[in-house]
């Protein structure tokens, strides 16, 4: 199985997982089988301060995507969603 130090997991066939990692409380570890050879579906995990200043409120945010016919639409919302709930947490004004 995968060690502590691997970020980015492991894949054995149609099988992707990462043993161990750090959030904000604890460990986690995840696992991925695919239906297909093509995987179309997004996962992340980002734990840590909500703000810049390290001084706010802390969080865990934990995302599946499914990548329906393509891969387009869940890497978009991967690359996106957790970074502009982030940004509402530091200007709260976004959100009226």
């Amino acid at each position: 199985m995968g060690d502590d130090g691997d970020v980015n997991g492991r894949v054995e066939g149609l099988l992707w997982y990462k043993d161990l990692g750090n959030h904000l409380y604890g460990e986690f570890s995840m696992a991925v089988i695919q239906a297909n050879s093509s995987l179309e579906d997004r996962s992340q995990l980002e734990s840590g301060p909500l703000t810049s200043d390290y001084l706010g409120p802390q969080g865990t945010f934990i995302g599946v995507y499914d990548g329906h016919g393509g891969s387009a639409a869940s890497q978009f919302v991967t690359d996106n969603l957790f970074a502009n709930v982030k940004s509402m947490m530091i200007r709260p004004q976004l959100l009226l």
